[in-house]
């Protein structure tokens, strides 16, 4: 007479079995066991990695002015969302096309990372300095529509004035009053209909800026938002000449958001 054992599985299954194959199925159910305790023990074990949430920036400070003082060095560690995601363990890589007054020079990568960063006290802003010439300001704050520079307000060295650099829009183009460090200029800011492609990609719905000082100086900037600079352009006239000559042109290889 043969014997007939019956073994419910863990998922529910009834099956039946011989003495020959009760072996063979207590191995079975021992292995699914065990691999089911190893999992377990496993997720137990393992970090719950956490990403970190950013912190999206909406107070528009242009328009705002500052006692020198009041702008103090701090050490951020934070993650901004905004037109341009920053945080010190972000970080852009640009290939330079270096040129004098028109003439190739040479080529070298820049990296853009933002390490330093200052709060303005009266208002608990984090503004960040620009260590690379990309067209960006030296100092500046990124909310989510808009970026803004710090100025040093002419005739009084004690002062520092907020103010727009570049911003979205509505509609396709734009026309402001802007400047460099050492001359008026217009602003003109498009949304551009076709892509840009740079090696770090193809990117489409971008902006382009443009600040001229006719006679003097002529920069250009291809922006993404939620990226960054994906191209800058810079002419300047010679001392002495009467044409622009062509001086930078930097293009985005790579960037990485953390």
């Amino acid at each position: 007479m043969e014997f007939a054992f019956y073994f419910v599985l863990p998922f529910g299954t009834l099956i039946k079995t011989t003495p020959l194959k009760k072996t063979i199925v207590s191995l079975l159910i021992g292995s699914l066991v065990l691999a089911a305790c190893s999992k377990e023990a496993d997720l137990v074990q393992r970090p719950l990695i956490v990403e970190e949430a950013c912190i999206p920036q909406f107070i528009s400070p242009g328009g705002h002015s500052y006692d020198k003082d009041s702008v103090v060095s701090y050490e951020c560690n934070s993650k901004f969302c905004g037109l341009m995601p920053i945080s010190p363990k972000n970080y852009w890589i640009y290939l330079d096309s270096v040129y004098n007054d028109g003439v190739f020079v040479k080529t070298q990568y820049d990296t853009l990372r933002f390490t330093e960063s200052y709060r303005s006290v009266t208002d608990g802003l984090t503004w960040w300095t620009c260590p690379i010439s990309i067209g960006l300001p030296t100092r500046l704050y990124v909310n989510d529509s808009a970026i803004f520079k710090l100025e040093d307000r002419v005739f009084n060295s004690e002062m520092i004035d907020a103010k727009r650099e570049y911003t979205l829009f509505e509609g396709d183009s734009l026309r402001y009053l802007t400047s460099f460090d050492d001359a008026a200029a217009a602003g003109r800011a498009l949304k551009l209909s076709n892509a840009v492609s740079v090696p770090a990609g193809s990117y489409s719905d971008c902006m382009y800026f443009e600040k001229n000082a006719r006679s003097y100086r002529l920069d250009q900037v291809y922006f993404k938002p939620g990226i960054g600079v994906l191209r800058y352009v810079q002419q300047k006239v010679p001392m002495g000449g009467r044409d622009l000559k062509l001086q930078q042109v930097s293009t985005l290889v790579k960037f990485y958001f953390k």
